[in-house]
């Protein structure tokens, strides 16, 4: 049996568990990874509205990541929600340890809500965005996150982010569009997934999860995302459970 790999997911919690940690435990799964988590925030949602989110208690982030590192080798990173500037430095010192030195990181940045709520806020995200982007391979923003982060990232010039995926850079008759921007090599090049008439509940997640395995598994950032976008397809074409505003993904395609 071949063995699984590792891939570190730091996120929020959405107990409805169409998005955040949950969506992304088993999208790892589907993936044959295995799932290490540590959880920035706890929230009170449901497909509708978030109405509230909880921040973890001090130093419990980076506190988890000490004692995870003691016995397992990470092959891959995937970062979701970063509700604070203390959950930042901790995610921060996280990124520094050079037991995960060389190690992918995948982010999704998080900055509002599907339903419109601000998750993160504006001095957070200068932080992110001047101290724990730039050590990511790919960030996967939509095309409002996109839009944030290159404001605030022309303020700090100096700092290089490698790779961002916009996932939503323009819809094209029943199509959306996704465009990948590669600062290193100026390069772009351009996706596309077929839009379905329904609303669902944490494709971001979802998405930039099963990227960041097909990363690990060595394939390309290009090829990954390509894998991805089938599997999404697949994903949201087998989706049944539907909550009020928002349907959940089914991730194990049965």
């Amino acid at each position: 049996m071949k063995k699984k790999k590792i891939i570190l997911i730091i996120g929020g919690h959405d107990p409805t568990s169409g998005a955040g940690i949950t969506a992304d435990i088993e999208t790892a799964g589907y993936f044959n990874y295995h799932p290490l988590s540590i959880l920035t925030c706890s929230t009170i949602q449901n497909t509708s509205k978030v109405i509230k989110v909880n921040k973890m208690p001090n130093n419990y982030i980076y506190s988890s990541f000490k004692e995870l590192i003691k016995e397992f080798k990470i092959d891959i990173i995937k970062i979701g929600l970063i509700p604070s500037i203390r959950s930042s430095k901790e995610i921060l010192k996280i990124l520094e340890n050079k037991k995960i030195k060389n190690i992918p990181i995948i982010i999704d940045p998080i900055i509002n809500s599907g339903s419109g709520r601000k998750l993160v806020f504006k001095n957070n995200i200068n932080f992110v965005v001047k101290n724990l982007y730039p050590k990511a391979l790919l960030l996967t923003p939509n095309k409002c996150e996109y839009n944030i982060i290159k404001k605030i990232h022309k303020q700090h010039s100096t700092e290089n982010i490698k790779n961002i995926l916009i996932t939503d850079y323009k819809f094209k008759k029943n199509h959306i569009m996704l465009k990948l921007i590669e600062s290193e090599a100026s390069n772009e090049k351009e996706f596309n997934i077929k839009k379905f008439s329904k609303i669902y509940h944490g494709t971001g997640c979802t998405f930039s999860t099963a990227i960041a395995c097909n990363i690990s598994d060595n394939n390309s950032i290009e090829k990954s995302i390509a894998i991805a976008l089938n599997y999404m397809k697949k994903v949201i074409e087998v989706s049944s459970i539907e909550g009020k505003k928002q349907f959940l993904l089914n991730r194990s395609l049965y």
